[in-house]
């Protein structure tokens, strides 16, 4: 689209040129002893049309009415990963329908999560059979003045304290520990199903590529105060993080 051309509306079909996904593939992470499959994209929210979710067979849901473009072009990235994730599990399914909660209603066989940030979506999926439950988060980076604002929500002190002997960049660390307990929110929802904040999992330890949390609340049967829970994390080159946790099902 050129400088001068005139905005199409979010309701108008997708028009050739226009390209909504850039840099669509597979990927892997490895984490926890063992390889997660996925898809990742990227996504260009200006290019965002309705007439895309028909385009890519993909059901345009109902929650997503008074969403403005940006959430649709999120939900629609995010679903088309998913599908692609699920696929590589061995678990083909055309829709991931949203619950009542506004969680993704997973098909049999599969546990996945999605994650969006900054243009960028991707899905990780696993057996069920194996699996009781995943999270993975990603997130841009953030400078200190981003930090100051949102460290009192996401942590206590003294967990500011081990952020700042851990880390060589607070800030980074602060969006690492951010993301983790994201991941861990996604990957606990399907047991606890309802919410629970950030004080709910307090950072307890900081290891290369990995941060231990204690569970500081009585969330659901089995999820109770004391209960360690870890989430694997990694920077990328421009500084953004990646946060996975995975919930084995116990044998």
């Amino acid at each position: 689209m050129t400088a001068d051309a005139p905005a199409a509306s979010a309701s108008e079909s997708p028009r050739p040129g226009q390209d909504f996904l850039r840099d669509a593939g597979d990927i892997e992470v490895e984490a926890f002893g063992r390889r997660f499959l996925g898809h990742a994209c990227r996504f260009e929210v200006a290019a965002y049309r309705d007439g895309l979710f028909a385009h890519h067979a993909i059901a345009f849901a109902p929650q997503l009415e008074r969403a403005v473009p940006k959430r649709r072009g999120e939900f629609l990235a995010g679903r088309l990963c998913a599908r692609r994730a699920l696929a590589r599990v061995g678990v083909e399914s055309p829709a991931v329908p949203i619950g009542r909660d506004r969680e993704p209603v997973w098909p049999d066989g599969a546990v996945a999560s999605i994650t969006h940030a900054g243009g960028r979506a991707l899905c990780l999926a696993a057996a069920a059979a194996d699996t009781l439950g995943l999270g993975v988060d990603i997130e841009q980076p953030i400078g200190a003045e981003r930090a100051a604002e949102i460290a009192g929500v996401v942590v206590d002190s003294a967990e500011q304290a081990l952020i700042r002997a851990g880390f060589d960049d607070p800030a980074a660390g602060l969006i690492a520990v951010f993301s983790a307990k994201e991941s861990l929110y996604k990957a606990l929802f399907p047991q606890v199903r309802r919410f629970f904040g950030f004080e709910a999992m307090r950072l307890a330890r900081i290891e290369p590529r990995r941060l231990e949390f204690v569970c500081a609340e009585d969330l659901a049967a089995g999820i109770g105060r004391g209960r360690a829970f870890a989430a694997d994390y990694r920077f990328d080159a421009d500084g953004g993080v990646l946060s996975l946790v995975w919930l084995p099902r116990p044998l």
